[in-house]
């Protein structure tokens, strides 16, 4: 007889509401009544997995029925400098904090790496908070042998569009609140641009992948788009949104983002930008552009937007806007497989963050 209390390494089995029972837990443990993103939601999990169809990129461990613990791998195609590569992009790492710190981490880790080298997978891109116990890990692997390659450090910038409600949302202090209103950061969008800005149409996706591949000979590392994969992730109900730019009869710019909730003192909703393109569009139409953005998301009731500083497009009019620097950032790494090339340091890259 199988004992209940041994865990099983395994593929996901599906049971979206579980993990993110699990997950609320865990990051509840660790995080206490701070606002955290629900990254979990099983309507945004079935989004961001839906297209992955090998059933091991989905790795959970299980102790009976209950999940305990889960890391999920999204495969994509890449262009570094010049060349294509096949890479999975892995995430949504989380561990019951009872089984913190006995090595179930790596362990499902080191599972996800031995199926990323099974598949021939160039690399694995991951983020990892900084400050986080996840360092000490990090460095266990590497002492193991894995060539984990650290590329660049990500930080939040953040635009609050309704003071009130973030605050007692996250609980901001009186002088938070005060530095907030002191640097603009939750002034009311600007008017301007509308005529030219409008929610994106399938009839869009082939401006849109020229506008997003175009970034593969501009940038070190760059998604390399095919139109089936850059439809998904432009237009999902209640999960991701578009809005695109027309200049001159064309579509010229594109802002896609994720509906994410914030779970606080409150459930809030925030919207977190996914992909920029804007690069005929002049500073002034960029800005106005961002305004829209901001006006957009307010009449959909969003309390704020988030985007990090990937610095593959021109952030400056983000800044114009009022922007400003968050308190949060991570560290994106990549685990390397293949010997011909090395990840290390390259600062621009396209891919997606969660």
């Amino acid at each position: 007889m199988t004992d209940p209390t041994e865990l099983s390494l395994e593929p996901f089995r599906g049971d979206f509401e579980g993990l993110e029972k699990m997950a609320h837990s865990s990051w509840r443990d660790e995080y206490g009544v701070s606002s955290f993103p629900n990254f979990y939601r099983p309507a945004f999990l079935r989004y961001l997995f839906g297209r992955t169809k090998e059933k091991d990129h989905l790795l959970a461990a299980y102790r009976g029925e209950e999940i305990v613990s889960f890391l999920g791998n999204i495969p994509h195609t890449f262009q570094f400098r010049g060349r294509i590569y096949r890479g999975t992009w892995s995430c949504l790492l989380v561990t019951r904090k009872e089984l913190l710190r006995k090595g179930h981490a790596a362990a499902i880790i080191n599972e996800a790496l031995r199926i990323n080298q099974k598949y021939k997978y160039d690399f694995a891109l991951a983020t990892f908070e900084t400050g986080h116990r996840s360092t000490l890990m990090l460095r266990k692997l590497q002492a193991e042998g894995n060539r984990l390659e650290w590329m660049k450090r990500l930080r939040v910038i953040a635009r609050i569009l309704d003071l009130r409600r973030v605050g007692a949302s996250e609980g901001l202090k009186t002088w938070e609140k005060a530095a907030v209103k002191l640097i603009g950061g939750d002034r009311r969008p600007k008017k301007g641009g509308d005529a030219a800005v409008r929610e994106y149409r399938p009839e869009d996706l082939g401006a849109c992948l020229a506008l997003f591949n175009a970034y593969r000979d501009k940038i070190e590392l760059a998604r390399v788009w095919e139109s089936d994969e850059l439809a998904w992730e432009l237009a999902c109900l209640n999960i991701a949104q578009t809005l695109v730019y027309e200049k001159d009869g064309r579509v010229a710019g594109a802002i896609n983002f994720i509906c994410h909730d914030h779970l606080g003192k409150t459930k809030e909703r925030w919207a977190w930008i996914n992909h920029v393109a804007y690069p005929d569009l002049t500073p002034r139409e960029r800005f106005l552009f961002i305004q829209a953005f901001l006006r957009f998301i307010r009449a959909q009731d969003f309390i704020g937007a988030i985007e990090w500083t990937k610095d593959y497009y021109p952030m400056g009019p983000f800044y114009r806007a009022h922007f400003f620097p968050y308190f949060r950032s991570v560290n994106l790494y990549s685990w390397t497989f293949n010997s011909e090339i090395s990840l290390s340091k390259v600062r621009k890259c396209n891919e997606i963050l969660v």
